[in-house]
C-alpha cells in the first residue's frame, strides 16, 4: 500500500540517522520561507495587474464619458468672446422698466498700458499659474477638489483659470456640472492654442465686469478712483482685482468692508508669489483707500427695483439648483440676461412716490438742539443716516414709507422707501422694523379672540384701571371709560380693553395668529401683554403690516405679497413662475366683523379724516411720544400701509401722531382707486344682525336701559345674545341726602332713578404716574347707584299711641281711635286681611285728627290695621297695629276702646 511504503521509507531514513530532528526542522523552515516569498511576490503581481486593468477601465470609461460630453460642446467662435448679457426688468403690463446697466462703459487699452503690478494683482487672485498652464491648471483643480471635499460642498472654489473664465462667460452656462467642466477645459485648451498669453490676459482685463455698468480695467479705474489704469497704486490694483469674482457683492460702493477684506487677500497672494516685496506689501496694506463718488442709479422706480433685485429675486435664484451662493445669484442678475417680470404698476408707483415726497403732507419743520444732536450722533454712531445731514443744519424732517398691494392676488403694486431716493438715501424703510402702536391690536388681540369665540363686536370689556406687577397701562387721553363694547374699544383705539382681551386670549395664541397673518419680526421676548399696545422688541415693517391687513381685506385668506411674476433666462426659458398658495388664517366671519369695526374707525374713530369716497377700513397706530406713526387702510381690492417717523427715533416726534398719516392715505387711495367701481366688503353667511343691545351689558335692552345705551350690533349667528340687560336698574333715592331711600325718608323726598350696576374696580394710586394720577376711576362709575342708605332720615317719628278699634253695626263699621299728638303732619292708615300679605292703603288723615271710620268691611273677616304718623319734617313713624274680627257676636277689639276726653 502507498501508505505503508511511505512509512517504511520514513523509518528507513530515520534509522540511518542522516538528519537530526533539529536539522529537519531548520531545513523545513527555510523551504517554507522560500516558498512564502515567492507567493507574496506572485500576489503583488496579481494585484498590480488588477489595478492596471481597473485603471485602464476607469480611464477608458472617463474618456468615453468625456467624449460624450464633448459631442455637445459649442463651437469655439471668437465672436462670442463678448461682454456679459444685459438683464431686463418689466412691469405688470409687460413693458420694460429698465435694462440693468445696459449702457456698458468700455474703454479698450492694450496690455502695454496696464502696469505690471496691475496685471499681477489679477493673476495672483485669479490664476497664479497663468503663464505655466495650457488653459487648465491641474494643480489648482486638485486643490479646489480637496477644499470641496474638506467642506463637504460642491459650491466652493472651482479651480478655473483666467482662460476658463473667459470660456465660461462666452460659451457655457453657469451651472456647476461635470459635463460643463469638461467642455470648459476642452475649449480653454483650444483657446490657448489660438491666442498668446498676452492676448488672453489683455482680452480678460478689457472684458471683465466691475459692477455699476463698468466693464474693463480702464473704466473701473476711472469709476472707482477717478484715474487712469496706468496711475493705479498696488493697493488700488489689489482692490480692483478683488471685485470681478462677484462685482455686485464685492463692489466697495456696496460692501466696502467686504471688498477691503478681499483686497487684503489679494495683497497676501501677490507677496507670496513674489510679485511685490515685503515693504511694498506693508505700504499697500496701510494705504487709505479713497473712493470716488458712487455712481448714481439711473433706473426708474428705484425703491421698487431695489427690493426686486436685492431681496425677492435673490431668494428666488438661490432656490434654483444652478445658483449656490449670493455671489453667483448677483452675477446672474447683472450679467446673464435674465428677464424679470414684476408686479409693478408704474402709475401707482408714481402716485405713491409723489405722495410720500409731498412736503405739504408733512408736519412743519422744527429746530433741534444742535449740541444735544451732535452728541447723540456721535455716541450712537448715527452719522451714516440721511437725517444726520439735515441735523447738521438744525432742521429735522420725518421720513415716510408706503406699500401698496392687491390683497386678493398678493401682487405688490408700489413700494416707496422714503423721500427723494439718492446716493445718501437708499434705505428701504418699508423693511425697517418700527413700533406699530395700536395698529397691531386687531392682529394680535381682537381678530384672534374673535376667531376663538372669546369675544364678539358687542362683547363688554371694562376700561377701568388695570395693573400687572408695576405695569399700569393707560389710554392715550388717560381717561377710563368703564364698560365698553369691543367695537367701541377698537374704534376709539382704547388700550386697557385691548390688554384685557390679549390677556384673556393669552399672548402665545395672539402672537401665533399675528405671525400666520404675516408679521415676521416678532421676537421671542414679545410674549407679554405690552405687545398688544405695540411695545415690541424690534417692531414691525410696513411691508408686513400690508401683508397682515391684506388677510382681513381678503376674507381671512393670506396670499403672500410678491413683486415678481416670473423669471426667464436669456433664451426665454422659464426659470421661475409665481404660484399663489392661499392659506386660510381666520374665518370669513371674523375678517368681516373686524373689517366692519374698522370701517367705523373711519366713520367716527381715530381715522375719521380718511375720506376716499367709498367703503374703506383703517387702523391707526402711534407710539409713545409720537416717535412712529402707522396707518393701514384697505378696500376689497387694495391695501395700503404707511409709516412715518425719523430714521433715528430719538431725533424727533411726529406732530399730530397718526393723524399726520391721513393726508398721505387720502392722496394715495383716492388717486389709485379713481375710475374704479366702488366695492363694499362681502358679508359672509353666519352673521346675524344688526340687533339692538345695551352697550353696557352686551345683552338685549331691558326696561331700564337708557336710550343712549342702546346700540345696534352684528354677531356670529351662534353667539347672538338672548338674555336681557341686568345691569341697568331702577332704585328709590332720597332727594335730600342723594342716598338710597330708607324706610324713614319722607315720601315727598323720594324719587326714582336708573343706575348701572357695574363691576367692582380699583382706583388709581401712586403706582400710576403723571399729573393727577391718583384717585381716578372709570367714567361710568358716576352711573352707579349709592351704596349707602339715607343718613338724614335715620329715626322714625314717634308712633301713634293708644290705638283702639270699635265695631258697629248698621252699617257695619270699624272705628279707629288713637291719642292725639303734637308735631304730627298726617296719619297713614293701612289694612290687610289676616292670612294675607296684601296691604291696602285706606286713607291719609290730617295730623289734627285722631279717629277714622272704615265702612268698607265685611262680616266674618279678621282685619289687621296699621297706623303710621308722619311728623312735620316728613319722617314716618313705626306703625301701631291692632286686630279685630267681624264675626257674629264680636264687638270691641282688644284692648278695650278708650274714648278721648
Amino acid at each position: 500500500m502507498p501508505g505503508k511504503k511511505k512509512d517504511s521509507s520514513n523509518q528507513e531514513n530515520r534509522g540511518k540517522g542522516t538528519y537530526s530532528g533539529n536539522n529537519i526542522a531548520r531545513n523545513s523552515g527555510k523551504a517554507f520561507k522560500k516558498k512564502g516569498k515567492n507567493g507574496w511576490l506572485q500576489g503583488l503581481k496579481i494585484i498590480a495587474i488588477a489595478l492596471a486593468v481597473l485603471l485602464i477601465l476607469i480611464v477608458a470609461g472617463g474618456l468615453t464619458i468625456a467624449y460624450s460630453y464633448l459631442q455637445d460642446t459649442p463651437e469655439f467662435n471668437p465672436d462670442r468672446l463678448m461682454p456679459a448679457v444685459t438683464s431686463h426688468i418689466f412691469d405688470r403690463h409687460g413693458n420694460e422698466i429698465t435694462a440693468l446697466f445696459y449702457d456698458q462703459n468700455r474703454i479698450k487699452i492694450s496690455l502695454d498700458e496696464i502696469p505690471l503690478h496691475v496685471q499681477n494683482a489679477f493673476i495672483a487672485i485669479e490664476d497664479a499659474r497663468f503663464y505655466d498652464h495650457i488653459g487648465i491648471d491641474p494643480i489648482g483643480f486638485a486643490r479646489a477638489v480637496l477644499i470641496n471635499l474638506r467642506q463637504l460642498s460642491l459650491t466652493g472654489p472651482g479651480g478655473s483659470t483666467i482662460t476658463q473664465q473667459l470660456i465660461k462667460n462666452a460659451f457655457l452656462t453657469p451651472e456647476k456640472t461635470l459635463e460643463r467642466k469638461v467642455q470648459e477645459a476642452y475649449l480653454a485648451i483650444k483657446m490657448e492654442r489660438r491666442y498668446s498669453k498676452a492676448e488672453i490676459l489683455e482680452f480678460y482685463l478689457n472684458q471683465i465686469a466691475f459692477g455699476h455698468g463698468a466693464h474693463g480695467i480702464e473704466v473701473a479705474s476711472n469709476m472707482y478712483f477717478q484715474k487712469n489704469t496706468g496711475e493705479l497704486t498696488i493697493a488700488e490694483a489689489a482692490l480692483l482685482a478683488a471685485i470681478p469674482r462677484a462685482p455686485s457683492f464685492y463692489s466697495p460702493f456696496i460692501n466696502k468692508e467686504v471688498a477691503l477684506h478681499r483686497q487684503g487677500l489679494v495683497l497676501q497672494r501677490m507677496y507670496d508669489l513674489g510679485f511685490i516685496s515685503h515693504q511694498e506689501w506693508l505700504e499697500a496694506a496701510e494705504q487709505e483707500i479713497v473712493l470716488a463718488e458712487s455712481p448714481s442709479r439711473e433706473y426708474p422706480f428705484p425703491y421698487f427695483i431695489d427690493y426686486v433685485l436685492h431681496h425677492e429675486l435673490m431668494e428666488i435664484l438661490l432656490e434654483l439648483p444652478m445658483f449656490n451662493t449670493r455671489e453667483e445669484a448677483y452675477e446672474a442678475i447683472y450679467n446673464q440676461g435674465l428677464r424679470i417680470y414684476t408686479t409693478l404698476d408704474p402709475r401707482i408707483q408714481e402716485i405713491t412716490q409723489s405722495a410720500i415726497s409731498n412736503e405739504n403732507h408733512y408736519p412743519q419743520n422744527f429746530r433741534v438742539d444742535m449740541p444735544k444732536m451732535k452728541k447723540l450722533l456721535s455716541e450712537k454712531n448715527y452719522s451714516s443716516y440721511p437725517e444726520a445731514v439735515l441735523a447738521e443744519h438744525g432742521i429735522m424732517q420725518p421720513q415716510g414709507a408706503a406699500v401698496v398691494a392687491d390683497p386678493a392676488t398678493g401682487e405688490v403694486l408700489a413700494l416707496v422707501g422714503g423721500r427723494d431716493y439718492g446716493p445718501d438715501n437708499k434705505l428701504l424703510r418699508y423693511l425697517s422694523p418700527r413700533q406699530p402702536g395700536s395698529a397691531i391690536k386687531p392682529l394680535v388681540a381682537y381678530a384672534p379672540a374673535m376667531e376663538k369665540n372669546l369675544i364678539t363686536p358687542g362683547s363688554i370689556i371694562d376700561d377701568a384701571p388695570f395693573v400687572r406687577g408695576d405695569w399700569t397701562p393707560e389710554n392715550f387721553d388717560r381717561d377710563f371709560r368703564g364698560l365698553v363694547t369691543v367695537r367701541e374699544s377698537l374704534v376709539r383705539s382704547l388700550n386697557i380693553p385691548a390688554v384685557r382681551t390679549f390677556e384673556l386670549l393669552t399672548p402665545s395664541v395672539g402672537i401665533d395668529y399675528a405671525r400666520r397673518m404675516g408679521l415676521t419680526t416678532i421676537h421671542d421676548d414679545d410674549y407679554n401683554l405690552a405687545t398688544t399696545l405695540g411695545g415690541m422688541t424690534q417692531g414691525v415693517t410696513a411691508f408686513d403690516m400690508a401683508q397682515a391687513y391684506a388677510v382681513l381685506a381678503n376674507q381671512g385668506i393670506k396670499v403672500d405679497l410678491h413683486t415678481i411674476k416670473r423669471v426667464e433666462d436669456r433664451n426665454g426659458q422659464l426659470l421661475f413662475a409665481q404660484r399663489s398658495d392661499p392659506q386660510t388664517v381666520i374665518s370669513p366671519q371674523t375678517a368681516y366683523l373686524i373689517t366692519d369695526i374698522l370701517k367705523d374707525a373711519v366713520h367716527h374713530g381715530t381715522a375719521s379724516r380718511l375720506r376716499i369716497g367709498r367703503p374703506v377700513a383703517a387702523k391707526t397706530g402711534t407710539t409713545d411720544d409720537n416717535r412712529d406713526a402707522y396707518l393701514v387702510a384697505y378696500t376689497p381690492d387694495l391695501v395700503v400701509s404707511i409709516w412715518l417717523g425719523h430714521d433715528i427715533p430719538a431725533l424727533g416726534r411726529i406732530r399730530g401722531g397718526s393723524r399726520t398719516t391721513i393726508p398721505f392715505m387720502n392722496d394715495i387711495m383716492s388717486q389709485v382707486l379713481k375710475n374704479r367701481e366702488p366695492l363694499d366688503f362681502t358679508r359672509p353667511p353666519g352673521i346675524t344682525g344688526p340687533i339692538a343691545i345695551c352697550r353696557k351689558s352686551g345683552l338685549r335692552p331691558g326696561d331700564y336701559c337708557p336710550p343712549d345705551s342702546i346700540v345696534n350690533e352684528i354677531f356670529p349667528t351662534a353667539i347672538v345674545p338672548r338674555e336681557t340687560c341686568n345691569l341697568h336698574v331702577e332704585m328709590k333715592i332720597c332727594r335730600a341726602s342723594g342716598l338710597l331711600a330708607s324706610e324713614y325718608c319722607p315720601a315727598h323726598e323720594i324719587t326714582t332713578g336708573t343706575f348701572l350696576l357695574r363691576p367692582e374696580f380699583i382706583i388709581t394710586d401712586k403706582r400710576w404716574k403723571g399729573k393727577d394720577a391718583i384717585g381716578r376711576a372709570p367714567l361710568d362709575a358716576a352711573l352707579s347707584p349709592p351704596t349707602e342708605h339715607c343718613d338724614m332720615h335715620v329715626k322714625p317719628a314717634p308712633p301713634p299711641t293708644e290705638l283702639n278699634l270699635f265695631l258697629m253695626d248698621n252699617p257695619l263699621t270699624i272705628n279707629l281711635w288713637w291719642e292725639w299728638q303734637d308735631n304730627v303732619h298726617e296719619y297713614l292708615i293701612y289694612r290687610r286681611v289676616a292670612g294675607s300679605d296684601e296691604q291696602i292703603f285706606l286713607q291719609r288723615i290730617p295730623g289734627n285728627t285722631n279717629h277714622f271710620a272704615d265702612q268698607t268691611v265685611e262680616y266674618g273677616v279678621t282685619y289687621i290695621y296699621r297706623l303710621f304718623s308722619v311728623n312735620t319734617e316728613g319722617v314716618r313713624s313705626l306703625p301701631a297695629e291692632r286686630t279685630i274680627s267681624t264675626h257674629s257676636g264680636s264687638g270691641v277689639s282688644h284692648p278695650p276702646l278708650t274714648l278721648p276726653e
